[in-house]
This record gives C-alpha cells, sequence and structure tokens, in this order.
C-alpha cells in the first residue's frame, strides 16, 4: 500500500513574531497530525525559530501600514506566484492583508483557504476613506474563503 503524501498548510500572517507567539500551540499539533507546514510572512527576528521547529518558511514583502494602490497590487502579484510555486493544500489566513490579498490570489489559483479575522480593528470602525475601500476589498476577497472565523 503507498504511502499518502502530507497536506501541506500555509500560514500567512503579517509577521513571523505573529505567527510565533500566537499560533505556534496550532501548528504543533497540526504537525503532530501529520501537515507539512509553511509560514509565510515578512523576514524578521522570529523567522529562523519557525524554520528550527521544523516549519518551511517563506519570506514575502510587505507593507503593513501602506495604502499605496501600485505597491497592494505588487503584494497581491507576490502572494500569487509564491502560491503557484509551493502549491499548498490550504491556506490559513491571518490580519488584513494576508487575508485580502492572500485569499484573492488562493481565490485565483483555486486553492482551499481559511480565514480568520481578529478583533474588529480600525478599519470596521473608521470611516475613512482607507478603511472603506479595505472593507469594500474584504468583502470581494472572502466572497471565495468557505470558512471564515472572527475572534476577539
Amino acid at each position: 500500500m503507498a504511502k499518502t503524501q502530507a497536506k501541506t498548510l500555509a500560514i500567512v500572517l503579517n509577521t513571523s513574531w505573529n505567527i510565533y507567539n500566537f499560533r505556534i500551540g496550532l501548528l504543533k499539533a497540526l504537525q503532530d497530525e501529520g501537515y507539512k507546514i509553511i509560514a509565510i510572512a515578512p523576514r524578521d527576528e522570529y523567522s529562523h525559530k519557525l524554520e528550527a521547529l521544523g516549519f518551511s518558511y517563506h519570506d514575502i514583502k510587505m507593507n503593513n501600514k501602506g495604502t499605496n494602490p501600485l505597491e497592494e497590487l505588487r503584494l497581491l502579484w507576490r502572494f500569487y506566484r509564491l502560491y503557484k510555486q509551493i502549491k499548498p493544500d490550504v491556506l490559513l489566513h491571518y490580519t488584513i492583508k494576508p487575508n485580502i490579498y492572500g485569499s484573492l490570489a488562493g481565490a485565483g489559483l483555486n486553492i482551499p483557504m481559511i480565514s480568520n479575522i481578529s478583533g474588529l480593528g480600525t478599519v470596521f470602525l473608521d470611516e475613512a476613506f482607507s478603511s472603506k475601500v479595505a472593507r469594500w476589498l474584504y468583502r470581494i476577497a472572502l466572497k471565495s474563503v468557505p470558512k471564515v472565523f472572527f475572534s476577539k
């Protein structure tokens, strides 16, 4: 009987620090269940700690505070290219830019996705133009995500 290949889950956040400090228990549990874990975030001082735990790591350039439309389109393209290269079986997105641009890229490649939106944040409380654009982008991006979790 042939051994089945482990499913690959890519977790995507805006910092490796966030993955290491808040998602490590989940990732270890999934790893123990046989999943191959890929961490995707901008490189920081915690990226090597993720690799030391046996997770694959991919750096993605992301300006967490930026709102330049051309830079945001480049980020969408970076997600698309990376997802096409690594071919994960499932994407787990956290934080606003992975939830929006990562979900759009994943949908374009027909990759199953799960999104987690933590707290409301200023995007849902603020009436600034950039917040309205972000809410509109959320509506578009999350249409292709079958599981969306909201947490405090």
